[in-house]
């Protein structure tokens, strides 16, 4: 999608595949330049109370650039990268990857480590894989990018060499699909820990695929943001009783599941209580979308920090403020708790301390990563 305003006219936003348009015309940055970028990026992220990100799309060359950054201490929030094995579509080259991807295994710090390996199963917003028709175009269902049986083989390969998995569901079908692609994973790998096979998005996940992977132990990542930026696309390409029902986060949570939440940036807008005011408002662009599926602030708060620390299999380190974990925290001139209405979605901590270090406000000029 190419941004436009009410007349429009171009805002110069670019969501989904509307990016690429741009990023081939951006000429490679050398390492210096990789280096200084994310370092305001994190930056960037740290001021709105980030402390780590799960960066689901990562690929290899870009991994050994976080090396180095995380090495130059420019870090100042902890990344958890994917390595994305989008596009790929042989087990050839899967296995390829999970090659390169040996020497990282045991070279992860409280700063930087690989989570695991990251699938795509269907399409985004212009292509999720839904049951029924498209609303913009009945003879369209969205698109799978492998068939089932080629997807459990890529996931075997990888959960068989010890990664964890997050595969990118959005439509109900892509859904069913990728639910029958775990149960014969976890059936023919008995004894996976808990937690190795996620599901991220899970957009239109009905209430009995909710229940069969809370059955299956599969944790589902959402993303509020996300839904916010896009509903005025995603109403012209499903309908406005599809968009209302994306991100079901109250049933999620009600039926049981492992929910954590996140921004999907650069679709959806990265921000602490961003996400929390959108999860407990349902606002979006277009307006309130399937208020049902709000969450209180207390779960939505759980969501990004206790939850999603257990999603990574770091809630023995991180997630709520115990002796012997790591220090991680924000610092608020106003208890975000008690504020109301749009306020809480732009509302910024004071500080944000990673690891015991200041890494946004006073005293973070002189920070250095670890």
């Amino acid at each position: 999608m190419i941004g436009r305003d009410a007349d429009g006219n171009l805002t110069g936003r670019l969501i989904d595949n509307a990016m690429g348009l741009a990023e081939r015309l951006v000429p490679p940055a050398d390492q210096a330049g990789q280096i200084d970028g994310l370092r305001l990026a994190s930056g960037q992220y740290a001021a709105t109370g980030i402390g780590t990100v799960r960066d689901c799309a990562v690929s290899p060359d870009d991994y050994a650039t976080l090396l180095a950054v995380a090495a130059a201490g420019a870090l100042s929030t902890r990344v958890r990268a994917l390595i994305s094995a989008l596009g790929m579509t042989s087990a050839a080259q899967v296995e390829d990857l999970l090659d390169a991807m040996e020497g990282w295994r045991h070279s992860a710090s409280p700063w930087l480590g690989v989570w695991g390996v990251k699938f795509g199963l269907d399409g985004g917003l212009e292509a999720g894989a839904t049951e029924e028709p498209y609303a913009c175009d009945h003879t369209f269902s969205g698109t799978l990018m492998r068939e089932a049986a080629a997807m459990a083989e890529a996931v075997e390969a990888a959960v068989r060499r010890g990664w964890r998995v997050g595969t990118h569901a959005y439509g109900d079908r892509a859904v069913r699909v990728l639910l029958d692609v775990y149960e014969r994973v976890l059936d023919r790998n008995p004894g996976l820990p808990a937690g190795t096979l996620v599901m991220e998005h899970g957009g239109l996940a009905g209430a009995g695929q909710r229940a069969r992977a809370v059955a299956l132990g599969i944790p589902v990542t959402i993303q509020q943001p996300l839904l916010h930026d896009t509903a005025e696309v995603e109403a012209g390409y499903w309908g406005p009783e599809r968009v209302a029902a994306l991100f079901p986060a109250r049933e999620w949570l009600d039926q049981g599941a492992l929910v954590a939440a996140g921004s999907d940036f650069p679709v959806g807008q990265f921000g602490a209580m961003r996400s929390v005011w959108g999860m407990t408002t349902r606002q979006t662009v277009i307006g309130v979308q399937g208020p049902q599926h709000a969450i209180t602030y207390d779960e939505a708060v759980a969501l990004h920090t206790v939850h999603a620390a257990r999603l990574l299999g770091e809630d023995h380190l991180r997630g709520t403020l115990t002796i012997g974990r790591f220090a991680d925290l924000t610092v608020w001139d106003t208890d975000p708790a008690r504020v109301r209405g749009d306020a809480l979605r732009d509302l910024n901590p004071a500080r944000t301390i990673v690891g015991g270090r200041v890494v946004h406000g006073p005293g973070s000029e002189n920070r250095r990563g670890a």
